[in-house]
């Protein structure tokens, strides 16, 4: 199965192409803005890169969220593009899924932190599993030792710096094992085996700042 692997929810867009579960080729751009200008083209360059085009493509993957809303919108429309094109399915995963899943196997509960931009975090739970505990939440980094409860804890995503001086003495990994991106080879190896269901939507945790304006 040829899988197309894309987020754009952080800070930057990036992109992976696996087959069978062997990665053809993988590529990220940072950038805080510019989301619509960069995807198509990194995607068409993975895909050149490995011989193929848009409609060899069984099945694409993308993150819903949350984060960066433009970014999400971006990615989003792009994939129901590609699908409606194609006429191939579209799976989506949550940020806190991969973030999860890229974490591997970790002998404590795994937090994953989310940076919002804003003065609170988006925050999940998981066992050592990588299974949810919690649904996710939007509270401030203040507020996280009370809200996952007493006990050691992994940390990953790209507010693990925000939130580590309010978990002194329960953190159970250290910092380089933080992962402050998405990877989205991750991102592919999850939805291979997942069944396809509605088009994915926007997975939010606030509202976002800007709203279509009432006619």
């Amino acid at each position: 199965m040829r899988i197309l692997a894309f987020d754009c929810a952080g800070a930057g867009c990036a992109a992976a192409l696996t087959a069978d579960g062997k990665t053809l080729a993988a590529r990220s751009v940072v950038a805080e803005r510019g989301h619509a200008q960069l995807l198509i083209p990194l995607l068409s360059d993975l895909l050149d890169e490995a011989g193929l085009t848009f409609g060899d493509i069984d099945r694409f993957a993308v993150t819903t969220g949350p984060g960066s809303f433009t970014g999400i919108r971006v990615a989003l429309a792009a994939a129901h593009g590609l699908a409606l094109g194609t006429g191939k399915p579209i799976v989506g995963v949550t940020v806190f899924e991969a973030m999860a899943a890229a974490a591997g196997a970790v002998p404590t509960r795994l937090l994953v932190a989310i940076d919002s931009r804003r003065a609170e975090l988006f925050a999940q739970l998981f066992d050592t599993n990588g299974d949810p505990l919690t649904e996710p939440a939007m509270l401030p980094p203040g507020s996280v030792a009370h809200w996952t409860g007493p006990g050691q804890l992994s940390l990953t995503g790209d507010a693990a710096h925000l939130v580590a001086p309010h978990l002194a003495g329960m953190i159970d990994n250290p910092p380089e094992s933080w992962a402050a991106h998405v990877d989205p080879e991750t991102v592919a190896r999850l939805v291979e085996g997942r069944p396809v269901g509605r088009p994915p939507a926007p997975f939010y945790l606030r509202a976002p700042d800007a709203v279509p304006a009432k006619v």
